[in-house]
Order: structure tokens, then C-alpha cells, then sequence
């Protein structure tokens, strides 16, 4: 089913569409049924917020749920309760009017639901059984109180003046970051001679790079963290080196040799035009870069769920 049949399915069955989130919503004695269209994983999502209003309530939801997963199972992937939220899942086919039958069903099952008394419809934020209206926080549609989202609209505000007063100061971001990573690679030699470190040292790199942007540069973007993450590249693996060489110039040492950095110098290069030694060190290498590309992109993630969160106009 194409998204613009499934628009045209839910809105017979007397729905609304939201055309940005791709969730279809209706209002039914204070609940609000949500239905979103998840193309990319070929499912139908239902999301109710809601409260069991008791033991026994809660024992007749999961039964119900748990019957009408029984008699769609070949369409139904998981119905549910849990933390105050009902969900169930429908695959999607290739078949529009299966679809079209099982959409239908499912609605059915929530009005009956609904009407059964076993139930209360709660706020998205404070989960309490207030009248909401439904907001698209985001790219997510939320029952949400108007306390709630007086909050959330103050707090909207304050942070996205606070994000809009930052100024970026990229030298001083730089250099900062040069001093992180640097002071990174100096306790990434140091622990390297006290236990292997299989590359996993390369994360306290990236994250003293990423720190010392971030002190010095004010505002982090999604340009700073690539030049984040080059230097933590760099840097680390002129770390990588120097801990080689200091583990040659401590075992030198060891054997009486008395502290001899020339030599161990001389001793690595060597090492490293030997093709068997150079593999030996390669995953490693390899496995120190990846993690600090993967911190570049947890600091993007974190960067994209701290960012303020616009929030719309009740679209109910």
C-alpha cells in the first residue's frame, strides 16, 4: 500500500492525516489514536496512551490484546501494553486491500477498546487523565495536556535563545581540540605500556578532541565534529606510533640498555617495513579509527535529541 492509499484508507475509516510525520490520528471520547505509515520498515504502527484504570482492567486489556493477536497473527507482529502505552504492529503486504481489511479491523478493536470502560486516556508528558490535544513535537505527533505543553513551549523558547546567542569561535575550537587530543594521546601511551589496548584507547582521544572544541569553540556544528574527528584520527595514530616506540624503549631498558629512544625509534621503523609485523598492528589501527568515527556520530546523535524541539499548533 502506497502511502497515499493508506491516507485515503484511514481517512474512510474516519481519520485525519498528518501528512509530516505520516500519522494518521483520530479523537474518540477523549483518546487519541495514532497510526503511523513506516514505510522504511513495511509496518503500520498504533500508538494509544493510555491507563489501565485497575488489576482486573489490566488483566481484560492484555486478554484482548493477546485474542486479537491470536486471530490476525499472520498480519500482526506484536500488540501490546506497556508503560502506559498500547502498541501493535501490523505488517504491511503487497496486497492493498489485505491491508485495507486488516487497517479496518484494527480500528475496530481500539473503538471497542476504547468504549469498554477498562481504560483512560492520559497525557503523552505527565500521564495523567487530562484533555489533550495532539502536537507534532518534532517529527512525532503527542497527546499532550495544555499544562504540558505550556512547559514544553517555555523551555522550547529558552533553549532555542540560548542555542541562537551561541557564537562559533572555529580558531579557538581548533586549537582547543589540538590540546584534547594531544592530552588524550599522552594517557593513551601511558596505559598502552601498562595493558593492551587494541585500538578501544582511541575513544579517550575523540572524546578529549570533542571536549576541548567544545570548551574553546563555544558551539559545536556538524563541520566541527568532522574536524573533531580527523584530528582524533590523526592524533591517534601518531599515538599509536609513539606508544610503539616507547614500548620498544622500555624493553630496552628492561634488558639494561638504559633508556634509548634513538634506538628504539630506529627499532620501530624497522618493525613497521616488516609486512607480518604491520598486519599484526593493522586491526588494531582499524579498530581505534572506527570508534572514533562511531564517537563522531553518538556526539551527532546526542546533538541531533538535545537540539530544541519546535512544537506545533494543536492539530486536532
Amino acid at each position: 500500500m502506497t502511502e497515499g492509499e493508506f491516507q485515503e484508507c484511514m481517512i474512510i475509516l474516519g481519520y485525519r492525516y498528518n501528512a509530516k510525520t505520516g500519522t494518521a490520528f483520530n479523537s474518540f471520547e477523549g483518546f487519541r489514536d495514532l497510526i503511523m505509515f513506516v514505510e522504511k520498515e513495511n509496518r503500520y504502527v498504533l500508538y494509544l496512551d493510555c491507563l489501565c484504570k485497575g488489576v482486573q482492567e489490566l488483566q481484560s486489556v492484555n486478554e484482548k490484546m493477546k485474542k486479537f493477536h491470536s486471530e490476525h497473527k499472520n498480519y500482526v507482529l506484536k500488540a501490546e501494553y506497556k508503560k502506559r502505552r498500547i502498541n501493535i504492529v501490523l505488517k504491511m503486504t503487497i496486497d492493498s486491500d489485505i491491508d485495507k481489511d486488516e487497517l479496518k479491523a484494527l480500528v475496530h478493536f481500539m473503538t471497542e477498546l476504547c468504549k469498554s470502560g477498562d481504560i483512560t486516556p492520559i497525557c503523552r508528558v505527565c500521564s495523567r487523565n487530562r484533555k489533550t490535544g495532539l502536537y507534532v513535537v518534532g517529527k512525532e505527533v503527542m497527546p499532550i495536556c495544555e499544562a504540558c505543553v505550556g512547559r514544553k513551549r517555555r523551555l522550547y523558547e529558552k533553549r532555542k535563545n540560548v542555542f541562537q546567542n551561541k557564537t562559533q569561535n572555529m580558531p579557538g575550537g581548533i586549537a582547543g581540540a589540538v590540546f584534547g587530543s594531544f592530552l588524550g594521546a599522552a594517557v593513551y601511551v601511558l596505559l598502552y605500556q601498562l595493558f593492551p589496548m587494541y585500538g578501544a584507547g582511541s575513544v579517550i582521544i575523540s572524546v578529549l578532541t570533542f571536549l576541548g572544541f567544545i570548551v574553546t569553540g563555544i558551539r559545536a556544528t556538524k563541520k566541527s565534529a568532522v574536524i573533531c574527528a580527523a584530528i582524533s584520527c590523526v592524533v591517534f595514530l601518531a599515538a599509536e606510533y609513539a606508544a610503539l616506540v616507547f614500548n620498544s624503549a622500555v624493553s630496552i631498558e628492561h634488558l639494561g640498555g638504559g633508556i634509548a629512544v634513538a634506538e628504539a625509534v630506529d627499532i620501530t621503523n624497522f618493525s613497521l617495513q616488516d609486512k607480518g609485523y604491520l598486519l599484526s598492528i593493522l586491526p588494531e589501527i582499524s579498530i581505534g579509527i572506527t570508534l572514533i568515527v562511531l564517537s563522531g556520530v553518538v556526539y551527532l546523535i546526542k546533538r541531533a535529541k538535545t537540539r530544541p524541539t519546535k512544537i506545533s499548533k494543536n492539530i486536532l
